[in-house]
């Protein structure tokens, strides 16, 4: 069972990082809880109180007001809905799935609540288990505008000399699938600690361009300790992945990766995760399309990569969340120096959860634009490319994605997006559109 965090302990956790999240009380929320000390069953005033504490991240003071409401009337079933999802809020799942069944028992909740409630219990009930599997498929169609990533211009450089590439720019279509496993195991002790494992397998069928068929399978493994003792929210994570590639019907390359994460959350509001990862890189040079000049034109290479990262997520409403990602990579090549870089990372994406279309639509959707920016700086010329100019490359890549949810399991996800390299040698110029749909089920 996972731990109830106090409130007590988010605002000691608020205080450190400098946010707002201890509850401030005010002259509205004072006059509410002198009206509902006053008329207990005055059930507007208490659910204004409440909405004004959970706004305030008092939850304790919410599920108190709650808890006193049921005292006099236990088959209220909107407050036995909302003191559900406070206590989800907490991490009290067996508490939370008890008062979402009784709320299913009322009849005093609209079909919309009845159906938001049955959506998503099955996932709540999950949490209450020791083991717990999860995972999400997604099958699906890509449009590309420039699917073998051919350079503006189709103009390549080798040996400092600039050529035109025999193909020019073309489109694709390529079907995809994309399956995502994760298991949990509680080892059930007081402070929380969980065995965590991952998987993920993904392959594309080029319609055109058979040779860029891809195919990637990946897993991790770790346990995630709970360092309450040290901060209410805090814990850590040591694992060991690793990952395998195809391109086209060959191999190309393999990693092996071991990392440490931290994860410090303060309430439901914001999260932290900073990490370090060390990755052994294996690349198969003729497991590229155009095996003679993959040598000379690969941006990857044999070899080590250290990567240093912070992870964010920050609440800004209660349907607006910003997510980001900032990392430093150094990769050390094995054979070739001029294929050692250093390379700068980062990433932002904003979920706006919007009300779907239909009432009978239990889940909100998620409208998500993002953006990324990586600028990769080499060592050294390739003198197979460049006698004289190490590369530099600036990429940007920014898009529109959305997830949208039919019902528990199943919906459809999609993304609109925009890619441009700009870099200092003509070969790795390149501009890319590309257009993805496709159902989706989870589990």
């Amino acid at each position: 069972m996972k731990r109830v965090i106090s409130v007590s302990g988010l605002a000691t956790l608020a205080v450190l990082c400098g946010a707002a999240a201890k509850a401030q009380s005010t002259p509205e929320l004072e006059q509410l809880a002198e009206r509902i000390r006053l008329r207990p069953t005055d059930y507007d005033a208490t659910y204004d109180y409440v909405r004004l504490a959970v706004e305030q991240q008092a939850y304790d003071e919410a599920i108190s007001a709650l808890e006193r409401l049921l005292m006099f009337n236990p088959k209220l079933g909107r407050a036995h809905m909302e003191l559900g999802l406070l206590y989800v809020k907490t991490g009290a799942y067996p508490f939370a799935t008890r008062h979402l069944r009784e709320a299913l028992k009322s009849s005093d909740i609209s079909a919309a609540q009845r159906a938001q409630i049955e959506a998503q219990l099955p996932e709540f009930e999950k949490q209450t288990e020791a083991s717990r599997f999860s995972g999400s498929v997604q099958l699906g169609l890509r449009a590309q505008s420039n699917a073998a990533y051919i350079p503006l211009g189709g103009l390549y450089q080798v040996g400092g000399v600039q050529s035109f590439s025999p193909s020019g720019r073309q489109s694709d279509w390529n079907s995809f699938e994309l399956a995502q496993i994760a298991h949990d195991y509680d080892l059930q002790n007081q402070r929380g600690d969980v065995i965590e494992t991952r998987g993920l397998v993904y392959s594309t069928q080029q319609f055109a361009l058979p040779q860029y068929n891809v195919a990637l399978f990946s897993a991790s493994v770790g346990p995630r300790f709970a360092l309450t003792e040290i901060s209410p929210g805090l814990s850590v994570k040591p694992y060991v992945s690793g990952a395998a590639s195809l391109v086209g019907d060959l191999n190309y390359v393999n990693t092996a990766s071991a990392g440490l994460t931290f994860r410090q959350t303060f309430g439901d509001r914001l999260l932290l995760e900073p990490g370090f990862d060390w990755t052994q890189l294996w690349v198969n040079p003729g497991g590229a399309p155009g095996a003679a000049t993959a040598q000379t034109f690969a941006t990857l290479a044999s070899g080590d990569v250290f990567t240093g990262s912070l992870s964010g997520s920050l609440r800004l409403l209660d349907a607006v969340r910003l997510e980001g990602r900032t990392a430093f990579s150094r990769a050390n090549a094995f054979y070739v120096a001029s294929q050692s870089s250093n390379q700068v990372d980062v990433q932002a994406m904003l979920r706006f959860e919007v009300d779907p279309p239909l009432p009978e639509i239990p889940r909100r959707w998620t409208i998500a634009p993002y953006a990324r920016f990586t600028q990769l700086a080499f060592d050294a010329p390739n003198p197979l490319v460049d006698f004289f100019h190490a590369r530099q490359d600036n990429a940007l890549t920014y898009g529109l994605a959305l997830d949208a949810p039919v019902d528990a399991r199943f919906g459809f996800s999609g993304h609109l997006e925009f890619l441009r390299n700009d870099s200092n040698i003509s070969s790795y110029r390149l501009h890319d559109v590309s257009v993805t749909f496709g159902p989706t089920g989870k589990f």
